[in-house]
């Protein structure tokens, strides 16, 4: 059975490109278009494992961290946040909320697999 990721981003475009490498290499996926509407697919559908960006309308990245890390159900679920070159400071608050790995855009399906696959063996 594989592992299930969940995508959260603004941007469609982002999310399908996530989508497409996850899904070649035998993941399946699930997609959220704010950190609202992923921080209630992850209390009820619990995937595996979360890829999530910083900037979202409704709520964002590190509200939706905030949100996640502080429940005892989904803590542990592990957060991978997705942010652009040159944001360093945003990698910093992310990791310093709960994040457990970071991404930077723009990204290979090669790394993205890499970061995703550490993780679900932790």
């Amino acid at each position: 059975m594989s592992a299930t990721v969940l995508i959260i981003d603004d941007a469609v475009h982002i999310r399908r490109l996530i989508a497409r490498m996850l899904e070649r290499n035998d993941f399946s996926t699930l997609e959220a278009a704010d950190g609202l509407e992923g921080l209630e697919m992850l209390r009820t559908r619990r995937p595996d494992i979360v890829t999530c960006d910083i900037s979202m309308p409704l709520m964002d990245g590190f509200e939706f961290l905030e949100n996640a890390k502080s429940d005892p159900d989904i803590r542990n679920i592990p957060v991978i946040i997705v942010t652009a070159v040159g944001q360093e400071d945003e990698t910093t608050r992310a990791l310093n909320l709960g994040a457990d790995a970071c991404l930077t855009k723009p990204f290979s399906s090669s790394h993205l697999l890499e970061l995703v696959r550490a993780q679900l063996k932790k």
